[in-house]
């Protein structure tokens, strides 16, 4: 009788040896599936160009030629073509040139009044009119001697002795030149002596002054005198 009624019984299987080329090949091949299974769908999703097979048409733009140069117009002598001979007849008769009427002629100016006398074009009645005066130069004035007297004051205002003067009691002469007209009116005064306080109230008076026209040869003339206005306190 065994010993056992149950044996077990190990039986170990020594395992084969997988060739190497057969693991790289398994390894490619698992690679090359799972490449196929991703990269596919991403493609497909994507919407490539299309491959043109023909080429587009190209339009080329037509360039008119210039056109030929324009040559100057050739001068063409024209032959003189005979003329016919006519045979000239002379006339029965000889009648006399009949001389036109004589123009008339145009008396005066035109537009003017007639004067008889027959218009030459050339000639403008301005210059047959008598040519205007000279105007006469204005009369310089002269001064007071010789022959030309000293007029008359026919107006007279006494100078304002000033304030300040008076209170300073300050006295003196005062010469002024002065410039009259044809009329005797006073013009330009200018102080030939002065006396500061005295000469303005001097010449204000002097100005308001008038005097008789002085003449020469029966002409009114301008003249230049000295006028002496004398302040003193009583």
């Amino acid at each position: 009788m065994p010993r056992t009624l149950f044996e077990q019984v190990l039986v170990t299987e020594t395992p084969r040896k997988t060739p190497r080329w057969m693991k790289l090949g398994s390894l490619v091949l698992h690679l090359v599936v799972v490449l196929l299974l991703l990269v596919l769908p991403i493609t497909a999703a994507l919407d490539l160009p299309g491959i043109q097979t023909r080429l587009p048409t190209v339009m080329l733009a037509m360039v008119p030629a210039p056109p030929p140069p324009v040559s100057p117009p050739v001068a063409t002598t024209s032959v003189p073509t005979a003329v016919p001979s006519v045979a000239l007849q002379s006339p029965d008769g000889i009648t006399p040139e009949v001389a036109p009427p004589p123009a008339p002629v145009a008396l005066g100016a035109p537009g003017g009044v007639g004067t008889g006398l027959p218009y030459v074009g050339a000639v403008k009645t301005a210059s047959l009119a008598p040519p205007p005066p000279p105007v006469p130069d204005p009369e310089l004035p002269r001064r007071v001697g010789g022959i030309i007297r000293a007029p008359e004051r026919t107006v007279f205002r006494a100078p304002t002795y000033p304030p300040v003067a008076q209170a300073a009691r300050i006295e003196g002469t005062v010469v002024l030149e002065a410039t009259l007209d044809e009329r005797g009116v006073v013009q330009n005064v200018t102080v030939l002596r002065s006396v500061p306080l005295l000469d303005q109230a001097a010449i204000d008076a002097v100005q308001q002054w008038r005097y008789s026209p002085t003449r020469l040869n029966g002409i009114a003339i301008p003249i230049i005198m000295t006028i002496t206005v004398t302040f003193s306190i009583r």
